[in-house]
């Protein structure tokens, strides 16, 4: 039986902003990851292993200055000395087909009419549905709105808490409002890995976990055994549940009742002359087998853009997905100069879910057990390390 101070189970941004503030606290830590990479979610694919090869984002893809605690992160590894600007293009509509201007798609008297309703409509205990159409309009929100919303979790949104998607946070005015690094987002995770304080090992997950005299231990599918003070759960919450079901039932069966939806991207890298379209921060489409397509075109590239299409999960033969992307690029998939797949799991929370939280919350408190991810106070990546924060707080001291 191995011995350590802390056993994070899951290696995206929230295991790994955890595994950083007790590892900096000078505890032994150990980190699982099913998969054979660190990062989940932050996923920036390379052509090549050169510094300054083209890249894309499989899954998160924006920063900004009000991301506090991420900039910690950034600052203490030095990754802002990669930072990159990303350039102010529009978001499109694609829409019969044709790119449209949003502009185009509103109902201008509807939404002078409605929009009074920011001074006085609250979003505490309210929808996303309920809430924007009621200070956008209601034809503007279903013909424009709700598909922009949709496009952020990569979902259906109109059951969200409507104050889980927007939040309003102070900026740190010495950092560019909007910015990537040099190699994508990939690159704080990159920065993390290399901590030689850290043990990570990939394609491992646990097999069970058990409690006995004041331990966590945890069980690999090796047999290996890992026995721990202190165990951390940074996982998709219906995984959660699973692997906490034997030694915490009651946290377990809250955290089963949290759903999630599964996200189907799809990146495709072209020669630029290709591209039929002036370049976009992306692009909508209004009931359409995809939520989104993210581009590359806000860090521009000689030769190459990039374009990623998060597909509805119902949407999952590969077939499919690239008979739609070559009918909207007008090419054929030989012309596309690479493809690159890769599926993601996020929260699909709803009304009332903070009182779930809370209940989670109070369950935890006097455990020596840590839960951190995108489900508690929004799906943001700032909400990730913010949450790796305060449950670092909650069991051990601020770090230096």
């Amino acid at each position: 039986m191995i011995q350590t101070d802390i056993v994070i189970v899951g290696a995206g941004l929230s295991g790994l902003s955890l595994a950083s503030y007790c590892t900096r606290a000078g505890l032994k830590t150990t980190v699982l990851e099913k998969e054979t990479r660190l990062g989940g979610a932050f996923h920036s694919h390379r052509m090549s292993d050169q510094p300054d090869g083209f890249w894309l984002e499989l899954g998160a893809h924006t920063c900004y200055n009000s991301y506090r605690n991420f900039l910690d992160l950034v600052d203490h590894y030095h990754v802002n000395e990669q930072m990159l600007p990303r350039e102010k293009l529009p978001f499109k509509m694609l829409v019969n087909n044709q790119i449209k201007s949003i502009f185009t798609q509103l109902n201008y008297p509807e939404l002078l009419l409605s929009l009074p309703g920011l001074l006085y409509q609250k979003k505490a205990d309210r929808s996303v549905d309920s809430y924007y159409s009621s200070i956008l309009g209601r034809k503007n929100y279903h013909r424009v709105f709700r598909h922009f919303f949709n496009a952020v979790p990569s979902q259906s949104t109109e059951e969200f808490p409507a104050d889980v998607l927007f939040k309003s946070r102070s900026r740190r005015k010495d950092v560019l409002k909007s910015y990537t690094f040099a190699g994508g987002l990939q690159s704080i995770v990159d920065a993390i890995g290399k901590t030689d304080a850290i043990e990570f090992l990939t394609g491992q997950e646990p097999e069970s976990i058990e409690r006995a005299d004041g331990l966590y231990r945890v069980r690999l599918k090796d047999g290996t055994c890992y026995a721990t003070g202190t165990l951390a759960v940074a996982t998709p919450a219906p995984v959660a549940a699973k692997l906490l079901q034997a030694v915490h039932p009651e946290l377990s069966g809250y955290l089963a009742q949290i759903q999630t939806a599964r996200i189907n991207s799809v990146a495709v890298i072209l020669e630029k002359k290709l591209v039929p379209f002036q370049p976009v921060a992306g692009i909508i489409s209004p009931n359409d087998l995809f939520y989104s397509i993210v581009s590359r075109d806000t860090v521009t590239d000689e030769k190459y853009r990039g374009l990623t299409f998060h597909f509805k999960p119902e949407i999952s033969k590969q077939e499919d997905q690239l008979r739609r992307i070559s009918e909207i690029l007008g090419v054929t998939t030989a012309q596309i100069a690479h493809i690159v797949t890769k599926q993601n799991q996020l929260p699909a929370l709803r009304v009332g879910h903070y009182h779930l939280v809370d209940k989670i919350d109070r369950n935890l408190a006097g455990k020596q057990l840590m839960l951190t991810g995108n489900y508690f106070s929004g799906v943001a990546i700032e909400d990730c390390v913010s949450r790796s924060l305060s449950e670092y707080t909650r069991v051990h001291a601020t770090p230096g």
